[in-house]
């Protein structure tokens, strides 16, 4: 979003965290605060492995076998951890930021949803805030309960405070801008991350996908193929092998290719198959990302897998499938990321305890029924440049607000 602003006419500056480290394409308007996340020191003290980046509400077992992350860090504090580890570190570095670079709206994007308190403390005389929600806050929590109720009553807070405060909301998915009009009457807009076309064909040229068994039909699933609440592959794969139990020569005819890390969870399943259908399924593991956007290009078909109870979840994965042209066989719960596929005509869309159904979902990929129904259209609201175009428009909306707001203040009577 913030290379598509600058071809906008936008100057756009961007400050993040170091506790990941950089990035060789860091550039002069990529600013990184300290983080106590970073310091080696206090991760041995706390018995943490080296800082890496999780998803919003993680806690596995790092990879290393360390435990996972103690609780007073995990549900000790509100919104999150990095109210401690980040916010104090960056306030003063944005401060200076806004200041030296005469900035005129500041976006706060999260999670971590401590991001918005930001522009709770940059105090009345910042400028215009957009908060940018990539998924909501208190509606669908990626987290589960607070453990007590002061902790959910200073949550509850905190959300209405940044979405009253701000001068504009925008929500990656429709439902998550519906809900904060809905429950708090303010300027909410949902727009879409935006897809990069020519970012993923810049990744792809030159790389070299891993071969593919040829002369069958290659589905490939690349990414993470399970996390808790999120992904479920328990039905895809009894579908697998209800095809198979009734047609044994499809055995023969399709490859499900999996390029990621898997879980101990996901080895257990992997196991647990029959041997045909076991012989099924081809496991690169991890693999570079150009390598992997070069797959997911050279396949047949393409499957996504998203079974969690949020409607207001569309993957990340979704975008790179999208722009590969290929059809995807979609296994999702009724969520923004089925509403796209079916908008989009890019896949077919299954749910993902109809085990049937995706058994002749399956089918359509072997007989080539898949590959004939998908006619992409409408695509463009999702693609760079029109996402920019669109947020830029509430960067506008946002000025106005911050206007108005500021008149209204100095009216206002005094007491």
């Amino acid at each position: 979003m913030a290379k598509a602003l600058r071809d906008h006419g936008h100057d756009v500056s961007i400050v993040t965290t170091n506790a990941a480290g950089r990035l060789d394409s860091d550039s002069p308007w990529v600013v990184r605060s300290g983080d106590l996340q970073s310091s080696a020191a206090l991760r041995r003290l706390l018995r943490r492995p080296g800082a890496s980046v999780n998803e919003p509400g993680d806690v596995p077992a790092a990879a290393d076998g360390t435990a996972a992350p103690p609780r007073y860090l995990t549900q000790g504090l509100v919104p999150d951890s990095w109210i401690v580890t980040w916010l104090p570190y960056v306030l003063p570095v944005v401060r200076r930021v806004i200041r030296d670079h005469q900035i005129e709206v500041v976006v706060t994007n999260g999670p971590p949803l401590s991001t918005h308190l930001l522009g709770l403390a940059l105090g009345r005389g910042r400028p215009a805030w957009i908060a940018d929600f990539d998924d909501g806050w208190r509606y669908e929590p990626l987290m589960g309960p607070w453990p007590t109720h002061i902790q959910d009553r200073i949550d509850e807070i905190f959300e209405r405070r940044v979405a009253t405060s701000a001068d504009a909301i925008v929500g990656i998915t429709e439902p998550i801008a519906r809900d904060f009009r809905e429950r708090y009457g303010c300027l909410a807009f949902d727009i879409p991350s935006g897809w990069d076309r020519a970012d993923v064909d810049a990744a792809i040229d030159g790389a070299a996908p891993p071969q593919m068994t040829q002369g069958v039909v290659n589905l490939v699933h690349t990414g993470s193929l399970s996390h808790p609440e999120r992904r479920n592959p328990r039905g895809f794969f009894k579908a697998l092998e209800l095809l198979v139990e009734t047609d044994p020569s499809t055995a023969d005819q399709l490859r499900l290719v999996l390029a990621g890390e898997l879980t101990t969870d996901d080895h257990a399943i992997l196991d647990a198959l029959t041997p045909a259908v076991r012989s099924m399924v081809e496991v690169l593991g991890v693999i570079a990302h150009p390598e992997a956007l070069a797959l997911q290009r050279a396949a047949d078909a393409l499957l996504l897998i998203s079974t969690g109870p949020h409607r207001q979840v569309v993957t990340a994965k979704l975008s790179e499938y999208v722009l590969t042209g290929r059809p995807i066989l979609a296994v999702l719960s009724e969520n923004e990321a089925a509403r796209i596929v079916r908008e989009t005509q890019t896949g077919t869309v299954v749910a993902p305890d109809d085990v049937e159904v995706i058994a002749e979902a399956l089918r359509q990929c072997i007989d080539g029924r898949l590959a004939a129904s998908f006619q992409p259209r409408g695509l463009e609201r999702y693609v760079q440049p029109a996402p920019a175009k669109e947020f830029a428009d509430v960067i506008e909306a946002a000025i106005a607000s911050r206007r108005i707001r500021l008149t209204q203040h100095r009216v206002a009577p005094a007491g």
